[in-house]
């Protein structure tokens, strides 16, 4: 038994003891170079495999085909609502987002300070108590990217659909699947 205690809150969970001792080593001395991770430059040998080895281990884990970028992003979920239209959306494109609760709401609003964005589908008048079906979509032509809240903490509801349109976004950047 050890001295630590379970964090069942969500967000940030507990990690198993190796895991968080293996970091500590490698903020000290990663991979016997003499200096820990954060010291190295984000340009190095050292840095750009971990880099490598965590996108093969998230791809490995999550299926993630090679036709998908991997981003590693520094920022909790309120940042992300900013920095995905910084980057994603560009001009005179449109972003679509499926308003599931409250963190999509916070992402539409942030969303709305850098460009159009099209509300493709909004479970606000059921008081967010369940995700609307996919036949109550209605995307805009060609959107840069869909926004999706899969698990909605606050009301309890959870999306195991991967709602897309069957268009490619006017982006180019993504084509998906057909849902039915």
């Amino acid at each position: 038994m050890t001295d630590r205690i379970h964090n069942f809150n969500a967000g940030p969970g507990v990690l198993p003891e190796p895991v968080l001792r293996q970091a500590q080593q490698d903020l000290w001395n990663i991979t016997g170079s003499g200096i820990g991770i954060a010291e190295h430059s984000h340009r190095g040998k050292v840095f750009e495999k971990v880099i490598a080895e965590a996108e093969a281990a998230a791809r490995d884990l999550a299926g993630i085909p090679d036709r998908y970028k991997v981003l590693f992003i520094q920022g909790g979920a309120t940042q992300q609502f900013a920095m995905v239209p910084m980057n994603l959306l560009g001009p005179g494109e449109t972003a679509d987002y499926l308003v599931t609760g409250v963190w999509a709401q916070k992402a539409l609003a942030e969303a709305r300070k850098f460009g159009p964005t099209h509300v493709a589908v909004d479970g606000e008048a059921e008081q967010y108590t369940r995700i609307p079906p996919v036949s109550a979509i209605r995307y805009s032509a060609g959107p840069a990217y869909v926004h999706l809240t899969t698990n909605n903490t606050i009301y309890g509801t959870q999306c195991r659909w991967w709602p897309m349109p069957r268009a490619t976004c006017s982006a180019g950047r993504s084509t998906y699947p057909s849902t039915g």
